[in-house]
């Protein structure tokens, strides 16, 4: 599931496209096996998270990412992931896209074998859904994904109260 939108889709360039809230829904109500982050390499001391990937108990997985041009958050495929680091790395002589496993980070740490319940999406005035945040309700801790206002994504805990 490529993130560029094709010209025959309707859907607004500012709203998930039905097969991506799909995708959401089939791994709703699955235990998280493992969370990574791919971090773009701006400088030597600086990153941005690319993109966030979650796969589930049942194989499927949820590559996110906010793309080369930042202004939406979209499922991308590891092919187009490998084909983005490969671009940066012949641009620059080096690796930009660096993995790492986020399980041990204290945001999944206590959601890692839990049940994802639903991933919250906010509505759309034409009936879809804004595709600038997901809210991941894991029981009683949730986890906002929400694109940053400089680069690339950005993830916290959100507090129901």
């Amino acid at each position: 599931m490529e993130g560029t939108p094709n010209a025959q889709d309707p859907t607004p360039a500012d709203c998930f496209r039905q097969s991506e809230v799909e995708a959401f829904q089939i791994c709703e109500g699955q235990r998280l096996e493992t969370a990574n982050y791919y971090l773009w390499r701006t400088s030597a001391r600086s990153s941005f998270l690319y993109a966030l990937e979650l796969q589930f108990e049942n194989g499927e997985t949820l590559l996110l990412s906010s793309g080369e041009d930042t202004d939406s958050i979209r499922l991308i495929t590891p092919e187009s992931l490998v084909e983005t680091a490969l671009k940066l790395q012949a641009l620059h002589s080096e690796a930009l896209i660096q993995r790492i496993i986020a399980n041990i980070q204290p945001l999944w740490r206590d959601v890692v074998g839990l049940t994802l319940e639903e991933i919250r999406l906010s509505r759309h005035e034409k009936g879809l859904y804004h595709n600038d945040a997901l809210l991941f309700a894991f029981g009683e801790k949730q986890i906002l994904l929400e694109l940053s206002e400089k680069d690339g994504l950005i993830l916290g805990e959100y507090d129901l109260e």
